[in-house]
């Protein structure tokens, strides 16, 4: 179980490692005396005594489908409604290093078969640079070893899953996060659950459904949440998706629950890749909000992460 000094651990690690990328500069071109860099992951780093805020960006239609070859002159950024210059841009592909967190409590045992096979077929579709690792939880979480582009060892951790106990989602999604935060590059989460949590029978989580969306708000890392079985609790795990630029999904079938692993699959991979120095130099923790339009195209839907906390640098050791 996930003890409130770890928690709070992981909460704090976000906060200052995740939300605020105390982002190296070698820095935009556009800044005198700095140079721009991307690392072989596609993580924008700028060095120097400055902070930025790196952002995935997903832009498509009504209908949802995405919009290729935007430039950087279209894209206009907000924070807290006041207009920020853009350092760094691109949409080229980059890999993605990828949690997948597998509900293994007894609640979601009529849906077990369905999430293996789909998990199953969402890693065999992974791209060439991808990584992945496989969590499993229910009273306690588990991980396989370590992050691997290796598809046979992905399924086997996949098949071996087995469904008992309590459910600890809230507890399961921190420590999620706060592995993946670990991984250099762009990161994502996939949840596959009801959206449940036995912690209102004193028998799941130890921290709240606001402090799973706290550690989402202060994490760089997209969330998409796939709700299965009886009674989902679609409000928290659509909260929990839309706070990072994520999506969430309510298949009725594993037709259905594949086709939303290929949305998921092509739009991981359909992202422009922004970054920007706030320009807000005070930093009192505070919650900043996030927004990015196209320009004169009202008809196009932009999902980003919707903010984050400016705290302020944690000293050096």
């Amino acid at each position: 179980m996930l003890d409130f000094t770890t928690t709070r651990r992981i909460l704090g690690k976000c906060a200052f490692g995740c939300a605020i990328a105390l982002i190296a500069l070698t820095a935009p071109s556009r800044a005198t005396g700095q140079q721009q860099q991307a690392d072989n992951q596609g993580r924008f780093q700028f060095r120097g005594a400055v902070q930025a805020i790196n952002l995935s960006v997903v832009v498509t239609d009504k209908k949802g489908r995405f919009i290729p070859d935007l430039t950087e002159t279209e894209f206009e950024l907000y924070e807290d409604d006041v207009r920020q210059e853009i350092n760094f841009f691109t949409s080229e592909v980059t890999p993605v290093t990828l949690l997948l967190l597998l509900d293994a409590s007894t609640s979601v045992r009529e849906s077990v078969d369905g999430i293996k096979e789909a998990a199953s077929n969402f890693v065999s579709k992974l791209w060439d640079g991808d990584q992945a690792i496989i969590a499993d939880f229910n009273d306690r979480i588990r991980f396989s070893s370590h992050f691997s582009g290796d598809i046979d060892r992905l399924i086997a951790s996949i098949q071996s899953l087995y469904p008992s106990g309590w459910t600890a989602l809230y507890d399961s999604v921190l420590f999620s996060l706060d592995k993946v935060s670990e991984a250099p590059g762009r990161k994502a989460l996939l949840v596959f659950t009801d959206g449940d949590d036995s912690r209102s029978m004193g028998q799941g989580s130890e921290m709240s459904s606001k402090d799973a969306i706290e550690g989402a708000k202060l994490s760089e890392v997209t969330i998409y949440s796939i709700g299965l079985g009886r009674g989902v609790n679609k409000g928290f795990l659509k909260k929990l998706s839309e706070e990072t630029g994520g999506a969430s999904f309510f298949p009725g079938g594993i037709g259905e629950l594949n086709r939303d692993f290929d949305e998921i699959q092509n739009e991981l991979h359909s992202q422009y890749r922004v970054a920007y120095v706030p320009s807000n130099k005070e930093l009192k923790g505070e919650w900043r909000t996030i927004k990015i339009r196209i320009k004169d195209r009202d008809d196009l839907v932009v999902r980003t992460r919707q903010g984050y906390y400016a705290y302020p640098p944690q000293p050096t050791m």
